[in-house]
């Protein structure tokens, strides 16, 4: 139970954020388009951080098909937006990076730009990367995890 937790800790703070610059992105340039399965993962992950970004809770729970879906509260998905806030900032801007090499399953991983007032008043900028696993389960894209490095 303690390991479920975690991972769903992990799992909701990895990505909450308020008032994001950027609502969704559509920039598929490094992207086969012949590749379904993985255009198909990319935009999962692209409204998933859109959802962050948002504080969308609907939005988020429509683009984590799978068992990730069930396993998530509202009230979970607030109190990590508030404290992904306070640490972090917003989400300034994200952008797909590429897609890491593995069997069975599909690694993609995004570059996200955060940005936050520091107590001196002056403006913090960081980078992180935010990693989204998926694979097919009965023929339909599954998120099997995600968060950020």
């Amino acid at each position: 139970m303690k390991l479920f937790l975690y991972t769903l800790l992990g799992f909701l703070c990895g990505f909450i954020l308020a008032a994001c610059v950027v609502v969704e992105q559509d920039d598929f340039e490094d992207v086969d388009p012949d590749d379904a399965t993985l255009v198909e993962s990319v935009k999962l992950g692209n409204n998933i951080l859109a959802a962050f970004c948002d504080e969308d809770f609907g939005r988020l729970k429509k683009n984590i098909p799978g068992p990730l879906q069930t396993k998530m509260t509202e009230k979970d998905f607030r109190t990590s937006c508030a404290n992904w806030r306070d640490s972090l900032g917003r989400i300034k801007d994200f952008d797909y990076v590429l897609e890491l090499d593995t069997p069975a399953v599909r690694n993609l991983i995004w570059r996200v730009e955060f940005e936050r007032d520091a107590a001196n008043g002056k403006e913090v900028e960081q980078d992180m990367l935010f990693r989204l696993v998926t694979g097919k389960v009965d023929d339909e894209v599954n998120v099997l995890s995600c968060g950020f490095l």
